[in-house]
């Protein structure tokens, strides 16, 4: 399991640029919450993963990253997934 990408995620989270975006598109600047949780569990993963590889699959496959880049990787950050597609 590597960490790194978790961490660079959360150092890009954390960065000036990105909270600059972040205040243009929300009017708010992010608290990088997801990222931090997403490498603390990471963390946790690669503990786990001599002891109970299943665990810790479960466990990466539930981070905001995982389910944030498998749909798309723009999706949630520069717009929202419909439940239906449409114009309306």
């Amino acid at each position: 399991i590597k960490l790194g990408l978790f961490w660079d995620e959360w150092a890009r989270c954390l960065g000036s640029r990105y909270q600059g975006d972040h205040l243009y598109r929300t009017g708010r600047f992010d608290s990088c919450a997801r990222q931090w949780k997403d490498l603390k569990t990471a963390t946790q993963a690669r503990f786990l993963v001599g002891r109970d590889p299943q665990t810790a699959r479960r466990l990466l496959e539930s981070t905001y990253y995982k389910k944030r880049t498998t749909i798309s990787p723009t999706a949630g950050a520069i717009w929202e997934m419909k439940e239906r597609p449409g114009w309306d």
